[in-house]
């Protein structure tokens, strides 16, 4: 097989590496179909029998959510594709670890909703598509306790309680209230309505170059990778039109290549590709994401090592190597469309 993979990738180094669909899509070529694979198989190598993963924070749940996110991105569910069986291991872990309370929880890390969140991402969407009545209840617990520890200002921090806040921890949470929202999971109007309005209050004046941005906390100034993440959830989660986020749209664009993309790279470009895949649903709006994620893709895959015991992962930018390695699948595998929460 990685005979194979290797044969493959070297026939078709000439070819173009993305083609546009009939309606405007840019579609995964064959080599980001490989990249991704391999990605796949590195994960289903490093995976123990318990459906927790070898390595730092390997672990942790918000490590496997991103393990499990990144098989079914490809469309393995529970049971079911090449990796169902992986797939299957990672949610047996997850429900596992879930605690009375509700939170879905184990590992070390101090950010611990955000570990909560990603794992509850996971168990919506992995409810969406198999209504496995295991994790319904467990589910549903989740949430709760995201409603119960939102502040007053709408906002999360990393600890399962009612305290401060930052942008970071309330994107993830908010990802995971839409994500059950739309799997049948009851989630008050207003907690979500709480938490776009935190979002909002992050939001930064125009600069001298009439750009606007997203702040870590309400008053800071923005950075690329929070605005990434704050225009990518008002997008998702609320009724806003490109034209309304134009300007953060385009501080994102233009200092793409700069530095300030390169701190917390796969953060960022997890929600980045995330927003302009949102935004290219609109005419006018369209070559943000055609042009964008061709250029993101390619900048991916030169950081994912094609050779030795680490065949398949991607560079983990600072970050466990299950984590980064998962959050690059998501950013490559877009065009499957086979999530919900990431379809238009």
């Amino acid at each position: 097989m990685r005979i194979f993979v290797a044969l493959l990738l070297a026939a078709i180094c000439a070819q173009p590496l993305f083609a546009e669909s009939n309606v405007g899509e840019v579609e995964i070529s064959r080599e980001g179909k490989a990249s991704v694979q391999m990605a796949l198989q590195y994960l289903a190598s490093r995976q123990r029998a318990d459906g927790s993963f070898s390595g730092d924070q390997g672990q942790t749940t918000g490590i496997v959510a991103s393990g499990a996110l990144a098989f079914m991105c490809q469309g393995n569910l529970p049971g079911e594709g090449p990796y169902g069986k992986n797939t299957a291991k990672c949610i047996d872990y997850l429900l596992n670890c879930a605690q009375p309370s509700g939170l879905v929880f184990k590992g070390q890390d101090q950010h611990v909703m955000y570990h909560h969140g990603l794992a509850t991402i996971c168990l919506a969407e992995a409810w969406g598509q198999t209504r496995d009545k295991r994790i319904h209840d467990k589910l549903k617990n989740a949430i709760e306790l995201i409603v119960r520890t939102q502040n007053d200002k709408g906002g999360w921090r990393y600890l399962p309680k009612v305290q401060d806040d930052d942008l970071s921890a309330t994107v993830m949470l908010l990802l995971a209230l839409r994500g059950a929202r739309d799997a049948g999971i009851p989630v008050p109007k207003e907690t979500i309505e709480k938490a776009i309005h935190y979002v909002e209050s992050c939001r930064s004046e125009k600069d001298q170059n009439g750009f606007s941005g997203f702040a870590y906390q309400p008053g800071q100034g923005k950075k690329w990778s929070t605005t990434a993440a704050g225009v990518m959830s008002l997008m998702l989660c609320g009724n806003y039109k490109p034209a309304a986020l134009k300007d953060g749209l385009d501080y994102l664009k233009k200092t793409r290549e700069s530095e300030e993309d390169k701190e917390w790279f796969i953060y960022g470009h997890y929600y980045a590709a995330q927003a302009m895949y949102q935004v290219g649903a609109n005419e006018k709006f369209r070559d943000y994401w055609t042009k964008w994620y061709p250029e993101i893709a390619k900048k991916v895959m030169k950081n994912q090592k094609t050779s030795g015991p680490e065949r398949g992962m991607f560079d983990p930018d600072r970050a466990p190597a299950i984590w980064g390695t998962g959050m690059c699948v998501l950013i490559l595998g877009i065009p499957y469309r086979y999530l919900p929460i990431y379809q238009r």
